[in-house]
């Protein structure tokens, strides 16, 4: 592995000044969703301005704002695919940054405008230093939050139309120290699916409860049955989760009234294929054995909303390798999985790669993803795109 493929933070710090003045001008004006007008626009002038000329944008469809930008080396070489996920969630901001959010109600709360910036930092640095072997397709791919955006962008041929080979990407982590990476190798996000269960009885008066069919018991009881879903189907051996997170039925004014219909619904996590086929089969046989027993009718819907994202072994040791190159070994980390649900998963089952944890914390970055006070941190991009370039580089020359 050569030195020359190496890429340090140091060698990007105008790249990453450059990409943290984009950063804020997005994290000011976040876009939820796959249709991000302003934001769309925001990454093609930048790109623009950087002397790209292959620029694609709507991959994924009309109404998706996925642009990918081509940039060629100078001799041939595979080609290495690089996501930045780039949409916002509904919170209010209260980080108090001279750059905060303008949209009530729209914030940059999961560190996606730092996907975007470190990714335009390393686009900006090819085309700097364009005597590479290889091509780099940089996605940057909005509605990863419940979204499906990379689903989008894989079924509007996204690697057919660009030749990827392998697929790369990072998400800011506020557990790390800025400055370090962390690597999960196999299973690194579970499968993330939703479920809603309807128990339809017959509606009637409270004080003659003969003359009804009450749905709200078989949905005390389904709350209560599948909390034992997991520690009596599953082998203690794997993970899974079940967790009921909404439960309603009838009117706080009816006192008096039996209700005709009574729902839950709430999300299940596992990674392997065969766990989330028993959680699936599972609720349904449950929710049926109760409405049955209770002389009801149940209506169950379980949907697959994001495959569990498995990291390439081998694609994760070698981007390892390499991080440990570019930042030194105490500062690559190897680290544990999470239940979280992450779309870059469907890339991933199209061709190998891997997704790295970026380190954010320090004094001032504290606060979790998803939290009103959470700031991605600029001193991180630097570190995020020296690793995605090298990594980058020295794939484009592997064989395996």
């Amino acid at each position: 592995m050569s030195d020359s493929l190496m890429v340090k933070p140091e060698d990007l710090i105008d790249c990453a000044a450059v990409a943290a003045q984009i950063r804020h001008a997005i994290h000011q004006y976040p876009e939820i969703g796959l249709n991000l007008t302003r934001t769309e626009q925001t990454i093609v002038e930048a790109l623009k301005s950087f002397g790209c000329e292959d620029i694609h944008t709507r991959v994924g469809g009309l109404d998706v704002a996925g642009v990918v930008c081509v940039v060629k080396g100078e001799y041939p070489g595979r080609t290495i695919g690089i996501r930045a996920d780039s949409d916002a969630l509904p919170l209010n901001e209260n980080t108090g940054a001279p750059y905060a959010s303008e949209r009530p109600k729209h914030m940059h709360a999961c560190g996606h405008d730092g996907h975007v910036a470190t990714l335009l930092a390393v686009v900006n640095y090819f085309m700097k230093h364009r005597h590479f072997a290889g091509t780099l397709v940089a996605i940057f791919q909005p509605g990863e939050e419940g979204f499906a955006g990379a689903k989008y962008m894989i079924e509007d041929g996204l690697v057919e139309r660009f030749g990827i080979d392998e697929f790369y990407a990072l998400h800011a982590e506020p557990s790390l120290d800025v400055g370090t990476v962390g690597f999960i190798s196999g299973y690194a996000t579970a499968n993330a699916d939703v479920f809603e269960v309807t128990f339809e009885g017959k509606g009637g008066h409270g004080s003659r409860p003969q003359f009804a069919k009450d749905p709200v018991i078989a949905m005390g009881e389904a709350i209560l049955a599948l909390q034992t879903l997991v520690s009596r189907n599953i082998s203690p051996q794997l993970a899974a989760v079940v967790s009921v997170c909404c439960a309603q039925a009838g009117d706080p004014n009816g006192v008096s009234v039996i209700p005709q219909k009574a729902m839950i619904s709430g999300t299940t996590r596992s990674y392997e294929p065969e766990v989330q086929d028993t959680i699936e089969r599972r609720i349904n046989e449950i929710a049926h054995g109760i409405a049955k027993t209770y002389d009801i009718e149940a209506d169950v819907k379980y949907t697959r909303l994001y495959p569990a994202m498995y990291n390439t072994p081998e694609k994760v040791e070698a981007a390892r390798v390499i991080a440990t190159r570019v930042l030194g070994e105490n500062n690559v980390k190897e680290i544990s999985r999470t239940t979280g649900g992450e779309d870059f998963s469907f890339m991933l089952q199209k061709r190998p790669g891997c997704l790295f944890r970026l380190g954010m914390k320090d004094a001032d970055h504290t606060a979790p993803v998803h939290n009103e006070r959470f700031n991605f941190n600029d001193k991180a991009i630097a570190t995020g795109a020296a690793v995605l370039a090298s990594i980058a580089l020295t794939r484009m020359l592997s064989n395996s």
